[in-house]
């Protein structure tokens, strides 16, 4: 457009330059009032409508910068989130080089040795659990609860660390001492019965007699607020 324009006023240019007329009449000292007036008015709407496609062209420029730019922000925003996934992963693999204990595994975001093949009582599996350098699992999030509901087979109980075993109905963690972060009991639960002062996991939690005979899930590390 920019092309056919400019041709257009060469040509104009051109042609008021070639008439006899124009050229016995125009005077260089009086450009505006006499024939190079007319010229340069008749010249004026060709001008302005190129000099309005260049702003419009420069605008349509700037539009698609500004959106390039959104583009390069919500990208260097997304990688900085996954540098940080990056960070913190490495920082688990790098605690668990240096202290974890054997047997243990990254399940989520924490380690865990799941038992499934030695059944013991509340209390002994907590010593076991002691012994092979952690504790009785102490869960933290539902996102926990997920990661350790795949690693688990269905319809079998594993030994966790909460009881109520102070105070009746009281649930404590073992681990730190306080109240859980986090609990999700199954339906009906917990019964509340004089004897059951234990709880364990089977895709939810349930109360049960500490004497019982289960499975177990230990954890690595102690630090449980």
């Amino acid at each position: 457009m920019f092309k056919t324009a400019a041709v257009l006023l060469s040509a104009l240019l051109c042609g008021f330059l070639s008439l006899d007329v124009v050229s016995s009449e125009c005077k260089v000292e009086d450009p505006v009032n006499q024939c190079g007036g007319f010229c340069f008015r008749s010249l004026w709407p060709i001008l302005d409508h190129v000099a309005y496609h260049q702003s419009s062209g420069m605008n349509l420029t700037d539009f698609h910068q500004q959106g390039s730019q959104v583009q390069l922000d919500n990208i260097e925003r997304q990688l900085a989130a996954q540098q940080q996934v990056i960070s913190n992963l490495a920082s688990l693999q790098s605690k668990a080089k240096k202290g974890l204990p054997k047997d243990f595994e990254l399940v989520g975001t924490g380690f865990y040795y799941i038992e499934q093949s030695k059944s013991l009582n509340w209390f002994a599996a907590e010593d076991f659990c002691r012994r092979m350098g952690g504790h009785l699992a102490s869960i933290r999030s539902d996102a926990e609860l997920a990661a350790l509901k795949a690693k688990l087979p269905s319809s079998t109980d594993f030994w966790i660390d909460i009881n109520d075993l102070a105070n009746r109905g009281e649930y404590m963690s073992l681990t730190s001492g306080k109240r859980p972060r986090f609990m999700s009991w199954s339906s009906g639960q917990p019964t509340r019965g004089d004897s059951e002062r234990c709880v364990l996991l089977e895709k939810q939690m349930w109360d049960r007699q500490c004497e019982e005979q289960n499975y177990f899930i230990c954890q690595a590390g102690d630090e449980i607020e």
